[in-house]
C-alpha cells in the first residue's frame, strides 16, 4: 500500500517528516519513541518480515550492565542499565514473556577470581548496578548451580531472557497505534542531500527501489547494512552539498562482521536454572556461555567467529554452524560444566574434513549462528570519523555534517536490552 500510494502520487517524489531505515529491535523502539512524540513516521524494511537481521539471532539475555566501562562505554553503559529498567517494565505492561531468572558470572581459574571479578564488579558498580554479590565456589554448588565448577562468581540476580519476538511484535503495534507505517521488501539504495534552497520540501532525498521520498529526517539503524546504507547516502550528500549543508570532514563509517555460533544441548537433561557465563575472553566475545530460553532449552554460545576485513555483503554471510567448531565448544563448556557429555572423535588430520565431523559422539548439537556488526578487528582495522573503540555510535550532524540524518551503528550487544533506552534517546535529538 505504500509503495503504492508513492508511486501513484502526481508529483515527482513522496514526502514524509522521518524516515527509519530497518525494522530490527531498534528502529522499532525508535519508530515507537518518536510517533509517540507526534512524528510521522515511515518504516522502511528490505526483508518481508521484521526483526529478520540481528534481532532475531541472539542470546535473547536482558543484561544487567557489568561489562560496560563508563569511561570507553559510555553509551552501552548508559543506555543497558537504562533499558534494562525500561524493558522489565514494558514487558510486564505489554505481557510480554520474560523471566528473571539471575546469572552466574563464574571464575575457572585463581586468576579470574582474584583479578577479573573485582574488576568487573567495579565497572558495574561505577554504572549503578549495585545488586550483584560474590560468591564463593562452595556456596555457588551449594545453593545456586550445583553442576558448576568454578573458583568463585558473581550472582546478578536482574539478568533475564525475554522472547524477542514478542517484543518486536509489540513494539510494532505500539509504533503503529501511534501512526506508524511500516513498509516491507523495501530496499534503500542511497540517497541525497536536498539543496538549500528547496528546503520546504525536507533534508535528504532517498532512493527506495524505484522511487525518491523526500525526509525532514533519517534515522539508518539497518544492523549489519547501517554503513553501507550510510555511505551511499554520505557519499552523495559529499557531492552535491553546498553551503551549510556542506560535510568538510565526513564520517564514512565502516563496520566489521564478527560470528558467533550457538550449539544446543541435547540428549542430556539441562543442568542449570540460571545463565551462567564465564570471564569475557581476550578476542572480543563474553565467552561461550549457558542460556536457557523461556522452554528450559539450554544453549551454549556465541563463540566469536572474525569474518575477513574484505568482507562487505552481510547479505552474503553463510548463516550456516560450521560442525568443526564442536571441539572448541566442548573444551570451553567443560571449564564450568565438566560433566558435559559426549565428545568429537579425532580422526587423523590427513582425513578430509567432512569425514571428521560425520563421526559426531556428542550432546552438542549445531544450533543457529548471529553476526555482530563491530567497529574495530583484530586485523588492523576501525571505523573511521571520530569513534574509536567498542562503544555505540550515534552519529548526527555534528558527526559528519548532514542535517537530519542520524546513523546508528557498532548496535551490537546489549542493543536487545538497550532498545528502549535508544529509541528514547535518538527521539529526543530529533524531537529537541
Amino acid at each position: 500500500l505504500v509503495l503504492l500510494m508513492i508511486r501513484t502520487v502526481p508529483s515527482q517524489y513522496f514526502h514524509i517528516q522521518t524516515a527509519i531505515i530497518g525494522a530490527g529491535v531498534i528502529g522499532l523502539s525508535v519508530a515507537r519513541a518518536l510517533s509517540k512524540e507526534g512524528h510521522e513516521v515511515l518504516i522502511l524494511e528490505q526483508s518481508n518480515t521484521i526483526g529478520a537481521g540481528i534481532s532475531s539471532r541472539n542470546s535473547e539475555v536482558i543484561h544487567a550492565g557489568i561489562y560496560y566501562d563508563k569511561v570507553t562505554m559510555p553509551l552501552k553503559s548508559r543506555f543497558c542499565v537504562e533499558g534494562k529498567r525500561l524493558l522489565y517494565d514494558y514487558c510486564r505492561e505489554r505481557f510480554i514473556p520474560f523471566r528473571q531468572c539471575g546469572k552466574l558470572l563464574v571464575a575457572t581459574d585463581a586468576e579470574d577470581r582474584d583479578f577479573g571479578l573485582p574488576s568487573l564488579l567495579d565497572i558495574a558498580k561505577k554504572n549503578g548496578v549495585h545488586d550483584l554479590k560474590k560468591l564463593s565456589s562452595e556456596e555457588i554448588v551449594a545453593e545456586h548451580e550445583p553442576n558448576v565448577t568454578c573458583t568463585g562468581g558473581v550472582l546478578s540476580p536482574s539478568t533475564g531472557i525475554v522472547d524477542s519476538h514478542a517484543l518486536l511484535t509489540s513494539l510494532l503495534a505500539d509504533a503503529e497505534e501511534y501512526g506508524a507505517t511500516l513498509a516491507l521488501n523495501c530496499q534503500v539504495k542511497g540517497g541525497r542531500i536536498i539543496p538549500s534552497a528547496s528546503k520546504e520540501i525536507g533534508n535528504l532525498m532517498l532512493f527506495v527501489d524505484d522511487s525518491e521520498i523526500a525526509c525532514d529526517h533519517v534515522v539508518v539503524c539497518a544492523g549489519l547494512a547501517t554503513d553501507k546504507i550510510a555511505t551511499a547516502i554520505l557519499s552523495s550528500s559529499c557531492s552535491t552539498a553546498s553551503g551549510n549543508g556542506s560535510a568538510t570532514h565526513v564520517l564514512t563509517p565502516k563496520q566489521f562482521y564478527a560470528k558467533g555460533n550457538y550449539y544446543k544441548l541435547e540428549n542430556q537433561k539441562s543442568p542449570f536454572t540460571k545463565l551462567v557465563y564465564p570471564l569475557p575472553d581476550k578476542k572480543g566475545g563474553l565467552g561461550v556461555h549457558a542460556t536457557i530460553d523461556l522452554a528450559n532449552s539450554t544453549r551454549f554460545g556465541p563463540d566469536i567467529e572474525w569474518l575477513d576485513l574484505a568482507t562487505d555483503r552481510p547479505d552474503k554471510i553463510d548463516m550456516n554452524v560450521d560442525p568443526s567448531r564442536a571441539e572448541s565448544f566442548y573444551a570451553a563448556v567443560r571449564k564450568y560444566w565438566p560433566d558435559l557429555q559426549g565428545n568429537v572423535v579425532s580422526l587423523a588430520s590427513s582425513l578430509k574434513n567432512f569425514v571428521r565431523y560425520l563421526l559426531l559422539d556428542g550432546n552438542l548439537v549445531p544450533d543457529y549462528s548471529g553476526v555482530r556488526p563491530k567497529l574495530q578487528h583484530p586485523d588492523g582495522g576501525s571505523s573511521n570519523g571520530k569513534h574509536h573503540g567498542n562503544d555505540f555510535i550515534i552519529a548526527g550532524s555534528e558527526y559528519h555534517g548532514i542535517a537530519g540524518l542520524t546513523l546508528l551503528l557498532g548496535i551490537e550487544s546489549p542493543g536487545l536490552t538497550s532498545c528502549l533506552a535508544i529509541g528514547n534517546y535518538v527521539a529526543h535529538k530529533i524531537v529537541r
